[in-house]
């Protein structure tokens, strides 16, 4: 996969989760910043929730294309993205075909 440096034309946050524990002491997760980076970034559609056979949610799928680092490497599928106002799950992350030039990251935006 080869991604010329124009494209890689919006700019995105990663976030890592992070357990702390609240006044009560019980465990709740948080988000840290693990790095600001510059992507190309495709929708993949929509698809839908159902419960009890009703829709209860849409969810659209996105495609993010990072260059390969060692921060990018590290992401991981129970991190999310930062897109403007929209928050992304990361669904998976790959390098593509191994080769240590970019990232590849599946993410769901859930929409109520």
């Amino acid at each position: 996969m080869t991604v010329a440096a124009g494209k890689l034309n919006r700019r995105v946050t990663v976030e890592r989760p992070a357990k702390v524990t609240d006044a009560a002491g019980q465990p709740i997760t948080t988000w840290e910043t693990h790095g600001a980076f510059w992507a190309a970034v495709t929708t993949g559609g929509v698809g839908e929730s159902l419960q009890d056979n009703r829709q209860v949610s849409e969810d659209v799928r996105w495609q993010i294309v990072l260059r390969y680092s060692s921060q990018s490497a590290a992401i991981a599928a129970d991190w999310r993205i930062r897109l403007g106002d929209q928050v992304l799950s990361v669904q998976s992350a790959v390098d593509v075909n191994d080769a240590h030039t970019h990232i590849l990251l599946t993410a769901l935006e859930r929409k109520a």
